[in-house]
């Protein structure tokens, strides 16, 4: 459920109608918001002498929403069970700048994307050697998440993961410097992804983040810097902007690593909206390392004419 559906249905009740003013004013939201979820929406709500009122189809609604942004609890048997899956990785790989965060970061991570509603959108993770998938999967979320994951590794490892916990996930071995294939692209609500540190890998990230979110969708993204070298974490904050994203919520400091002590061992969440303003893509442009120590494969001309065709 998008948002703006959840704070206004929220924001009513199902005896006391709230004008369309009162409303905005309530749930935050603007009455050119409200009036076009409301048309689009017109059975969950009851319009009764110019006041708004939350039909029965629209309580069910809400209820519905609210269980799936209910985690289960962060308990020991969950903590247990995460740390038994995260001792299935084996090392990490330094040249796809693999490090891996701390399990309390992993869960509580994956506790706010379920609060959030971010996987109620349809949720696609970019890279997910932290196990966000799993971590999920024990926190309640059994419905379908994807996952697009270069390391043939963490591949077999989901899968079995998934079998295991009965949980419904599509598990793709994806090179991101591939093109996005045209099926999966605008298909997903939300992406979530922890990206390479490089500027180069962080930006193509982030593009093809863009390429899978449908129009309203969200990212989800973590990154972090030194205190000394703030211009590192403005690079990445005119990244977003340059894809076209809204940065609309940051939590500092929120996910800690078994390493990255060159950023402190931190990284900030940052809560992004996709909007229509992205800039020319920069695929074919991208003249440094993806990785720590791994260059970008040499594209065919064919592969960027097709990317531009379509960024036009």
């Amino acid at each position: 459920m998008d948002d703006g559906f959840f704070n206004i249905l929220r924001s009513l009740d199902p005896r006391d109608g709230k004008t369309i003013e009162e409303l905005a004013s309530d749930s935050g939201e603007a009455p050119s918001v409200i009036k076009a979820l409301v048309d689009s929406k017109a059975k969950w709500f009851v319009e009764e002498g110019g006041r708004l009122k939350r039909s029965d189809e629209g309580s069910v609604a809400l209820d519905f929403e609210r269980r799936g942004r209910t985690p289960l609890p962060i308990d020991q048997e969950v903590r247990e069970a995460y740390r038994r899956f995260a001792s299935r990785r084996g090392a990490a790989r330094d040249e796809l700048d693999q490090v891996y965060a701390a399990p309390e970061s992993a869960l509580e991570r994956a506790r706010l994307l379920i609060e959030k509603g971010e996987t109620q959108r349809g949720l696609c993770i970019l890279g997910d050697d932290d196990l966000t998938s799993i971590a999920l999967g024990l926190l309640g979320v059994k419905r379908k998440v994807s996952v697009l994951e270069i390391d043939d590794r963490f591949v077999s490892l989901l899968k079995s993961a998934a079998t295991e916990l009965e949980l419904e996930r599509s598990v793709e071995p994806f090179d991101l410097r591939e093109p996005i294939p045209k099926g999966m692209r605008e298909k997903f609500g939300a992406v979530f992804t922890d990206p390479p540190y490089a500027i180069e890998g962080f930006t193509l990230f982030i593009q093809r983040a863009h390429d899978l979110l449908r129009p309203d969708g969200r990212l989800i993204v973590s990154f972090g810097q030194s205190r000394r070298s703030p211009e590192r974490g403005v690079q990445k904050q005119a990244a977003l902007i340059e894809a076209g994203f809204l940065i609309e919520e940051i939590i500092p400091n929120h996910t800690r690593y078994e390493g990255a002590l060159s950023i402190g061992a931190r990284s900030s969440l940052y809560f992004c909206r996709k909007t229509p303003l992205r800039r020319r893509s920069i695929e074919g442009r991208l003249g440094g390392e993806l990785y720590s120590k791994r260059s970008p494969k040499r594209r065919t001309k064919r592969a960027h004419l097709e990317e531009e065709a379509r960024d036009e």
